[in-house]
């Protein structure tokens, strides 16, 4: 299930000034600027949301026509800059879309360690899975059979198949069994794109951007319209 939150622009510091700046604009200037916010903010925002997650661009705003993998949604509301909202929603993702290394467990069943990028240039560990023992390689094919319970409460977190049978789709997630029944397991997920666009510092760069852009999409409009 998605996440979904709506911010009114008016929450935005910084846009105050352009926002008093439209109720002196004549009604042409203030319909210009609603339909440049609309069409505009959307990119505005995927920008700086990916310029401090580590997510592709074609997942935040995909292209039309480009087979993107879309994570979610940024939109705008409202007929007026004054009571406009932003509107963002999405998923909680898995790490797989933030790099994450390796994509499917060693096929000799050797250990490995799951890393991924959620944050740029932050380097994360999420699970450790060690080598198989002699004696859990010979018993592999028997455990998977059996349905009964494990030793341990909990496994660590390991990669395991997702069913997937298309070409280009994701094989492997991480998976972590939660009590000893072996068909207990929940997904590792990350953070989802609400989450991203709230944090403190995309927060802070969305604010100053939009004033930015606002402002100078403002003062087109005002000598267009007001020579």
């Amino acid at each position: 299930m998605g996440n979904t939150f709506t911010i009114g622009i008016k929450n935005y510091k910084s846009l105050q000034k352009e926002i008093r700046k439209l109720k002196q604009a004549p009604e042409a200037v203030s319909k210009g600027i609603v339909s440049d916010f609309k069409k505009r903010a959307p990119g505005w925002i995927a920008k700086e949301v990916c310029a401090v997650y580590n997510i592709k661009r074609t997942e935040v705003r995909p292209k039309s026509g480009s087979g993107g993998t879309k994570i979610g949604y940024i939109g705008v509301r409202g007929k007026t800059i004054a009571k406009a909202a932003l509107v963002y929603q999405g998923r909680r993702l898995t790490p797989v879309h933030f790099q994450m290394r390796p994509t499917a467990p060693p096929l000799n069943r050797t250990g490995y360690t799951i890393k991924a990028t959620i944050k740029r240039g932050q380097r994360k560990t999420l699970g450790k899975v060690k080598k198989l023992t002699k004696k859990q390689k010979k018993n592999i094919g028997k455990n998977f059979r059996k349905q009964g319970k494990q030793n341990s409460a909990a496994s660590p977190i390991m990669l395991l198949h997702t069913g997937n049978r298309q070409e280009g789709g994701t094989s492997y997630i991480p998976f972590q069994r939660m009590s000893q029944r072996r068909s207990d397991l929940e997904v590792r997920k990350t953070i989802s794109m609400p989450q991203m666009v709230s944090s403190k510092r995309v927060e802070k760069k969305i604010d100053d951007v939009l004033s930015k852009n606002i402002g100078k999409r403002l003062d087109q409009h005002m000598s267009r319209y007001m020579k």
